[in-house]
């Protein structure tokens, strides 16, 4: 009988097969480069957004908000990191999540040795567009369910008066490892509907139907594809350490740093999100093969 594969053994060849296919195939990085141009032109209207004409939209909503300081440079950018943040939610829902399932058809097809077109990837996705948009809709909000349980967790230790033993050590680690929290989070999240999308997209199922065979799948493999998620997520570390010090960076250099490190974190992202939803879809198809 033979040996059953440890995870850390399916792992590395995942990843290696994952990185080298980028080179044998480059189109599988175009839906990403995709996100990432649109991500970058949207950080770059909301970077000009003080500026005629763009002002006349962005001014009221800013000064309604948060107030007239934050539409004068350099103020400005100091709200940016939050705007930008609320356009990726919408781009997510409405795009990103699209282009994502464009990569994973495009997977599929090289997959089957079938002829390889964006344009016919987008248009076998788009007939399924309601289903990806349910799945990317119900990610967030799971997402924000775990986003709300750790704020409520925030709050309790903001509580805490204690300035000795161990509690103070849990206020400030539960407070400043906040962004650190929120990408674990979103590992997790992204784990637990790991096989969602390349149901929909590949097996052409509806979302609920897509959703429970998603667990199925996730059933015995749970460790290996969180392996696949966490790997590339811990990229991102650096991005997070550079934006929790832009405040300061930007007043030892200039008030512009702050949006050089959000498109920073666009592009490493977009690298990250690749190798993701890549390495889960060449699984998803092994698992297939192999049933």
């Amino acid at each position: 009988m033979p040996r059953k594969r440890s995870s850390k053994e399916e792992l590395v060849p995942l990843l290696r097969g994952t990185f080298n296919s980028f080179f044998t195939h480059p189109i599988i990085l175009f839906p990403f480069i995709t996100i990432a141009f649109i991500q970058i032109l949207v950080l770059e209207i909301l970077y000009f957004s003080p500026r005629f004409p763009l002002s006349a939209f962005f001014n009221p909503i800013i000064q309604t908000l948060w107030g007239e300081a934050f539409i004068h440079y350099p103020n400005n950018f100091i709200i940016l990191p939050k705007l930008f943040r609320n356009a990726q939610l919408s781009l997510y829902l409405f795009v990103s999540s699209f282009l994502i399932a464009v990569a994973i058809s495009i997977i599929s097809a090289i997959n089957d040795n079938r002829k390889i077109k964006f344009s016919k990837a987008c248009r076998d996705v788009l007939s399924q567009y309601v289903h990806v948009f349910i799945a990317a809709l119900l990610t967030l909000g799971v997402f924000w369910g775990f986003f709300r349980a750790y704020n409520l967790l925030v709050v309790r230790v903001l509580q805490i008066k204690s300035a000795e033993g161990i509690f103070p050590v849990i206020k400030t680690i539960v407070i400043e490892g906040a962004p650190y929290f929120n990408l674990i989070i979103g590992a997790l999240v992204t784990t637990l509907f790991a096989f969602v999308l390349p149901l929909i997209v590949i097996d052409k199922r509806k979302i609920f139907s897509a959703v429970l065979l998603n667990f199925r799948y996730l059933w015995g493999s749970f460790w290996l594809v969180a392996a696949l998620v966490v790997a590339p997520v811990l990229l991102y570390v650096p991005v997070l350490m550079l934006r929790g010090n832009a405040a300061g960076i930007a007043q030892a250099t200039f008030p512009e740093a702050g949006a050089l490190i959000l498109a920073a974190g666009i592009l490493v992202t977009m690298f990250i999100d690749a190798m993701i939803y890549t390495a889960i879809t060449m699984f998803y198809l092994l698992k297939k093969e192999s049933a």
